[in-house]
């Protein structure tokens, strides 16, 4: 692959990830929950949904520390996208198992 095409790769993955940074912080915090993804799929088992949960919520996490960092500092990120993003997610999984557990 010759220099140009390179540069021209680069130049155009630099250019994606400024514009979703660009979008992302002008989300309000109501609006990040539009970045979470998972779904439980009734057709997995327990083990592929646990999996799935955790890659979309590392996932998650990583939307809203970035956002977190930009709106509001870096001092006590970690705690605040615990607590205000992370632990709801996982009470309300946490959930989905006990109540899945109930039917068998």
């Amino acid at each position: 692959m010759n220099k140009k095409i390179k540069n021209d790769i680069g130049d155009t993955i630099v250019e994606l990830s400024q514009k979703f940074d660009n979008e992302l912080m002008q989300d309000t915090k109501e609006e990040l929950e539009r970045h979470w993804h998972f779904e439980w799929q009734d057709i997995d088992t327990l083990e592929e949904n646990i999996y799935n949960f955790y890659k979309m919520l590392k996932l998650y996490g990583n939307f809203c520390r970035r956002w977190e960092e930009n709106k509001n500092g870096s001092t006590c990120v970690v705690e605040r996208v615990r607590d205000e993003y992370l632990s709801p997610k996982i009470i309300e999984f946490a959930n989905q198992i006990r109540m899945r557990a109930m039917w068998i």
